[in-house]
C-alpha cells in the first residue's frame, strides 16, 4: 500500500509517497522534470517488501510547493536530504544511508545529494545521465526561456500531449499518457525550472569524483546517446543497457527494473 503524505520543508510542504515498512531499508525515489513521483507507484507496489520506498515530489513539483524562484542543483539536494532527516527523526524511514534511484533530472539531484552528504547516501541507481558538456549547458539553459507556459487557446496542452508521446515507449496506452501530460501540467510555467538546476549543474565533473557504488541503467530513451558515450566516468559502475526501454519503462518493465535494482542492493 502507498501512503501519501507531507512534511514541513524549506519552501513549504513536501508531498510524498511512503511504502514498505519503516525499518526496512530506505530506498529515495526521484523523478525526472517536470514529473512527480506518480512515477514510481508501480515500481513501489512491486518492491514494498523489501524496502522502505519514498518518493518525494520535488518543491514546485507535483503537488509540493514551489520555491519562489528557480533553484539550483545544490537546493534541491539540500532541501531533499532535509527531508530524509524529518523523516528519520519521526521515524518514517531508519537512520541507515539511504540508497536512491534517479530518472534524468532525478539522477542529477542524486548524485548531487551524495556530493553534499556523502555519508548520508549508500548506492545510487542512475537512470540515464544529463552530462552535457559546459557549452552545450549554457545553450540549453538559454533556450529555456522559450518554453511554452500556459496559453490563451490551449495550445499548450496539446504541445505537451505530443512531446510526451514522441518521447514515451510506443507501448504506452492512451491512460498512461494522460497520468503522465497531466503531471507534467500541474507546475505550469515552473515546468523548465528543473531543467534550469540540470543545465547550471556540472554533472560530468561530479560524475567524475563520485566514490559511491553505482549502477548506471541506460534506456533507449532521449539521453541514451550521452548516457553511453559518458559511462567513462563510472568506470567501477555496473552499466547496463536497456535497448527498446523508453519513457514508461517503470510501467512496462516494472518487474524487470525492479529486479535489477534488488541484485545491485542485494
Amino acid at each position: 500500500m502507498i501512503h501519501k503524505t507531507y512534511v514541513p520543508g524549506r519552501w513549504g510542504q513536501v508531498h510524498l509517497r511512503l511504502a514498505g515498512d519503516p525499518a526496512a531499508p530506505p530506498l529515495l525515489l526521484l523523478h525526472s522534470t517536470p514529473k512527480s513521483g506518480w512515477l514510481y507507484e508501480g515500481l513501489m507496489r512491486t518492491l514494498a517488501p523489501h524496502y522502505r520506498l519514498i518518493a518525494p515530489d520535488t518543491p514546485g513539483y507535483g503537488a509540493s510547493d514551489p520555491p519562489p524562484t528557480p533553484p539550483s542543483m545544490a537546493e534541491h539536494a539540500d532541501a531533499l536530504l532535509e527531508l530524509l532527516a524529518a523523516l528519520a527523526d519521526t521515524g518514517q524511514i531508519s537512520h541507515a544511508p539511504v540508497n536512491a534511484l534517479g530518472y534524468h533530472t532525478g539522477s542529477s539531484i542524486a548524485v548531487a545529494m551524495a556530493q553534499r552528504q556523502p555519508a548520508r547516501m549508500a548506492g545510487l541507481i542512475l537512470v540515464s545521465i544529463a552530462a552535457y558538456d559546459a557549452e552545450t549547458r549554457a545553450e540549453k539553459r538559454a533556450n529555456l526561456s522559450k518554453w511554452p507556459g500556459p496559453q490563451p487557446d490551449g495550445s499548450h496542452i496539446s504541445y505537451m500531449w505530443s512531446l510526451t508521446k514522441s518521447l514515451a515507449h510506443p507501448a504506452v496506452t492512451p491512460d498512461w499518457l494522460h497520468a503522465s501530460v497531466t503531471e507534467n501540467l500541474r507546475c505550469g510555467r515552473r515546468a523548465p525550472w528543473g531543467y534550469d538546476a540540470v543545465y547550471g549543474h556540472d554533472l560530468q565533473a561530479a560524475l567524475a569524483a563520485l566514490t559511491h557504488k553505482v549502477l548506471l541503467l541506460n534506456p533507449e530513451d532521449d539521453l541514451f546517446a550521452l548516457t553511453r558515450a559518458n559511462r567513462h566516468l563510472l568506470p567501477d559502475a555496473r552499466y547496463i543497457e536497456l535497448p527498446n526501454h523508453g519513457h514508461g519503462l517503470f510501467d512496462l518493465e516494472t518487474a524487470a527494473i525492479a529486479g535489477l535494482i534488488r541484485d545491485f542492493l542485494a
